[in-house]
C-alpha cells in the first residue's frame, strides 16, 4: 500500500480540507500507477516542531513524502508529483513554491502487506493467485478481482 505523510502548518486547515488532500492524493497516485485508490493510504500530520528552510523559521511549508513500489516510470513519477503539488496549493492557498513532494522507492522485497511480501510491477496476479481463500475474499470485497488487481 503507498503511504504518502503530509506535514501541514498547525491549526491552519479544517478536516474538509484533509479530506481533500487525501482524496486527491490517492487520485493522483491511482491515475499515475494504475492503483486502487482504495490502496493508497495517506496521513496527515499537523507538526507542531519548528521548521526552518535555510536555517529561517517557516509557516508556509508543506512537506509530503510518498514511499511507494518501485517500478513506475520517471515520467508517471514527475506527472503525479506536479499534480500532487498542484492540488494541495489549491486546497490550502499555500504557494506551490512552499509544496515540496518527495517520492521515494521501495523494491517490492521491501514491503510486507496482508502478511505477504509484495510482488514486483506486473506480477500481481500471481501474487493474487497465491494469496489465502480469506484474503483474497476480502479484497474481493473492496471491489478487487485477479484481473484488475494492481498495485
Amino acid at each position: 500500500m503507498p503511504t504518502y505523510v503530509c506535514e501541514l502548518p498547525p491549526d491552519r486547515f479544517n478536516v474538509k480540507q484533509k479530506e481533500e488532500i487525501a482524496i486527491a492524493i490517492s487520485q493522483r497516485h491511482s491515475e499515475a500507477t494504475g492503483a486502487p485508490p482504495f490502496f493508497v493510504q495517506v496521513v496527515v500530520e499537523e507538526s507542531r516542531a519548528d521548521r526552518y528552510l535555510g536555517g529561517r523559521l517557516t509557516g508556509e511549508h508543506v512537506w509530503i513524502r510518498g514511499d511507494i513500489r518501485a517500478g513506475r516510470t520517471e515520467g508517471a513519477r514527475t506527472q503525479m508529483m506536479l499534480m500532487i503539488m498542484q492540488d494541495v496549493a489549491r486546497i490550502t492557498g499555500i504557494m506551490s513554491d512552499n509544496i515540496w513532494v518527495y517520492v521515494c522507492n521501495l523494491e517490492p522485497t521491501d514491503m510486507v502487506e496482508y502478511g505477504h511480501v509484495l510482488p514486483r510491477p506486473g506480477l500481481e496476479v500471481a501474487w493474487f493467485d497465491k494469496l489465502p481463500a480469506k484474503l483474497q475474499a476480502y479484497l474481493r470485497s473492496l471491489g478487487v478481482t485477479r484481473e484488475n488487481f494492481t498495485l
